[in-house]
């Protein structure tokens, strides 16, 4: 194999495949296939040590060449004199080197002019699209911890009362803000960290499938939450959308819901090998346009799901046929999640997570889709 050098903080994703350690300044990391070095100085050496798992790879320390790179008579970086060194150490000068495509610029830059052929591939990691039993069940556990997120938001409706159009919860007005905090509160206990943050909104905010939520919660208006918290151990992410309505649930609302379910539920059941994802994605469409709905610039405007695992979006992706080609494959993991949106009755959205076995899927998300709260 062609070796692959990466240069980046820990928690890149290519990164964290490869080592599972968090190390938060950039380092270098060189795969040759049979044998891997991560090379660290002294601050972080330890650290690694005892946490690393991986008999495969060798830790390096890099102060002795760190000193070599001081010494060098250049104008360049330290980073770059510390590469060019490490590319001579470890005979890379004369090969191909695969590298991912946020290779920093400068670094390869300087790199190539000193003769080195660095080539930029994605996916640098292809086999990240196939999860294992084992990640698989990293992301199961994710979504397992993720249901307090929406216990906790169950909690808060039920307790909250209707005061005209606000709610009220322990005597104050109820808004996206206060109850997205209480959630990350909740998901925060659980080992799970909310770093790209979570949608709770309401209403018109509802409509737009990616608003985070602002002001005031309403009664008997559709209230979308999505949370994608990563767990902090695992590194895995997990991803779960649900729909309430705290109040009176009209009839439009009903109908929107009780389409947005049935495309949902359809599409989890069509995954299987060898169906196309395009062909999921168009049979929400189908059905929503079945019902009277619109998919495209209003209604149902976005894709049907996106691979899932150590990024939040990743490969593959179910979308429509202009967009994606391929099959779903054992091991691909995606999201599920069509949704409706109109800003005069608010926005619905169903999100599970299935896991693509041999013969089908295994959905690995359970809980429930009852969206009424009295």
């Amino acid at each position: 194999m062609q070796p692959k050098v990466i240069y980046s903080v820990g928690s890149y994703s290519d990164m964290f495949y490869r080592i599972g350690i968090n190390i938060p300044d950039p380092f270098f990391y060189f795969d040759f296939g049979d044998k891997q070095y991560v090379f660290l100085d002294h601050r972080e050496y330890g650290v690694f040590e005892e946490h690393n798992t991986n008999d495969a790879i060798t830790l390096v320390l890099l102060n002795p060449l760190l000193e070599k790179a001081m010494a060098m008579d250049e104008k360049s970086s330290l980073t770059c004199r510390l590469a060019f060194l490490l590319f001579q150490e470890y005979d890379l000068s004369s090969k191909e080197i695969q590298v991912p495509t946020n290779f920093p610029l400068d670094l390869a830059d300087y790199l190539r002019a000193k003769g080195m052929t660095l080539i930029p591939t994605a996916p640098l990691y292809p086999q990240r699209l196939y999860k294992t039993k084992e990640e698989a069940g990293y992301i199961r556990e994710a979504l397992g911890l993720t249901y307090s997120g929406y216990e906790c938001v169950e909690d808060v409706l039920r307790a909250s009362t209707i005061s005209g159009d606000t709610l009220l919860y322990e005597g104050n007005v109820l808004t996206s803000e206060f109850l997205s905090a209480k959630v990350e509160q909740t998901l925060l206990s659980r080992d799970l960290a909310s770093e790209c943050g979570m949608i709770v909104s309401c209403g018109s905010h509802a409509a737009i499938p990616h608003h985070r939520g602002a002001g005031p919660i309403r009664p008997h208006q559709t209230i979308i939450c999505d949370l994608f918290p990563r767990h902090r151990k695992t590194g895995y992410f997990s991803d779960i959308t649900r729909t309430f309505v705290k109040g009176t649930v009209s009839d439009e609302i009903k109908k929107m819901y009780d389409a947005v379910y049935e495309a949902q539920t359809t599409a989890v059941k069509m995954i299987k090998p060898g169906v196309e994802r395009s062909d999921v994605h168009q049979a929400c469409i189908d059905i929503f346009l079945a019902r009277g709905y619109h998919a495209g610039d209003k209604g149902f405007t976005h894709g049907t799901g996106h691979g899932l695992g150590i990024d939040l979006h990743e490969a593959p992706y179910v979308r429509g046929a202009s967009e994606v080609s391929g099959v779903f494959e054992p091991g691909h993991v995606v999201t599920v999640e069509p949704g409706l949106y109109y800003p005069e009755i608010g926005g619905i959205r169903i999100e599970d997570v299935v896991w693509v076995t041999e013969d089908g899927n295994d959905n690995l998300t359970t809980y429930h889709k009852d969206y009424h709260i009295a």
